[in-house]
């Protein structure tokens, strides 16, 4: 595997992982993935910009259609803000939370809302293809590359504690 310069690789049994560096460490946030319930940390993704948004997106377990689901971090709390999908199923909303909207954009549902986290769990699948995409990074990053399981995820406000060369953790 050859890196591109600025990028540290480390490789784990099964595993090449990209560290990379984070630029500016008064913007951005750090999202840590852990396995859950047992918090054993797995990676840490760097979110740049200055107001950080990512994605996490996956094909529905039942109707096989795929769901949008986007957040943004603000300080050390993960904000959904919104969920788009294209055929209603089990766990998706019915109805807009309080101070949130319903609406139609062509043939997708979107649901914003203002549904605030310190952390949470998710279970992921590989049929689902579940991503975590960061806003302007056009790398997403494959949530079943740890197996079927349960992740947590979590955000803090700052650079990752990940650099080429010192140890760490990061993934792409």
């Amino acid at each position: 595997m050859t890196a591109r310069p600025g990028i540290g690789v480390l490789l784990l049994p099964g595993l090449a992982l990209a560290v990379l560096p984070f630029a500016g460490a008064a913007r951005g946030a750090c999202l840590t993935l852990a396995s859950h319930p047992d918090g054993k940390p797995l990676a840490q993704v760097g979110v740049r910009d200055a107001t950080p948004t990512f994605a996490i997106t996956y094909v529905h377990s039942v109707t096989r259609t795929p769901v949008d689901e986007r957040y943004r971090i603000d300080g050390g709390a993960i904000v959904q803000d919104e969920i788009r999908f294209r055929q209603h199923g089990p766990g998706l909303p019915t109805e807009a939370d309080a101070g949130g909207a319903w609406r139609r954009e062509g043939a997708t549902y979107v649901v914003s809302m203002r549904r605030r986290f310190d952390t949470f769990a998710m279970r992921v699948h590989a049929d689902q293809s579940p991503r975590l995409a960061v806003t302007g990074d056009p790398r997403p990053v494959n949530l079943a590359q740890w197996g079927n399981r349960a992740l947590s995820l979590e955000a803090r406000a700052g650079e990752c504690l990940v650099r080429p060369g010192q140890g760490g953790f990061g993934v792409r």
